[in-house]
């Protein structure tokens, strides 16, 4: 028996989300039912991240454990039985205890934004045509790498053990009318990424002012928080693992 990760990126408008539920197409869904096409026998894949429904990725892993010898071109393979908005960039044999999700040590995610109407930014930008200042909201990014509590962004009915993390980046960024928001940390809590946006841009509207912002992560309390921003403008960008890949292919 042997390990693999399966390295994939995916639109995710019209899914359910990353794992794989009832009643609904989700990535993993998909991916395991291309999988049991091409091998002809049950696959179980294990997600890195769970991205939220209509979340896209440009990077994302799953692990698996098969006794069938997997090729190169099995690449091509499953990437012909998925569909167009799913694919599968490399698989990587890893050592037997490699696991997509805890071994990971850092995740990267943009949250892209445009202030001027575009037919081809739909359902991959967030449409926001009103006034903001970016060097307020840059100012209360900037607090994020001093921060290490964020129960206050974590939506309620979340299973952890705790709400700790540890953000390395958190950037705003503007080309013309595209605006972005790029954040690398250990992990993420549920919801975190889309309720520091929206509130971030409450700072950049001047609807709070920055010492407010800050007593809102001081709180802990998601009541306060603007969890509102709609999912089709985040990414996951990329995950960060130990160096212990060997590439298929």
């Amino acid at each position: 028996m042997s390990r693999y990760f399966i390295e994939v990126c995916y639109d995710g408008t019209g899914y359910g989300g990353f794992q794989i539920q009832n009643n609904h197409s989700t990535i993993q869904g998909e991916l395991e039912k291309a999988m049991h096409t091409l091998y002809r026998c049950p696959i179980d894949l294990t997600g890195a991240s769970r991205t939220d429904a209509g979340v896209h990725a440009y990077q994302n892993y799953f692990h698996f454990d098969t006794e069938t010898e997997i090729q190169a071109k099995h690449i091509y393979n499953l990437n012909a039985i998925l569909p167009n908005t799913i694919v599968i960039k490399s698989l990587i044999q890893v050592p037997a205890n490699a696991h997509a999700r805890f071994d990971a040590i850092q995740r990267s995610y943009i949250y892209k934004i445009h202030t001027q109407k575009d037919p081809f930014m739909e359902g991959r930008s967030w449409f926001y045509p009103f006034p903001i200042d970016l060097g307020l909201m840059q100012k209360a990014a900037d607090t994020l790498l001093k921060q290490t509590q964020y129960e206050s962004f974590s939506k309620k009915n979340t299973q952890v053990n705790t709400f700790e993390c540890s953000i390395t980046k958190a950037l705003w960024i503007q080309n013309g009318t595209e605006i972005s928001f790029h954040i690398d940390s250990n992990r993420f809590l549920r919801g975190m990424i889309r309720g520091l946006v929206g509130t971030m841009l409450m700072v950049g509207r001047g609807q709070i002012s920055l010492v407010e912002w800050q007593s809102i992560i001081d709180a802990r309390d998601e009541q306060r928080v603007d969890f509102s921003t709609p999912a089709h403008g985040l990414y996951l960008s990329a995950i960060l693992y130990p160096n212990y890949f060997q590439k298929i292919g």
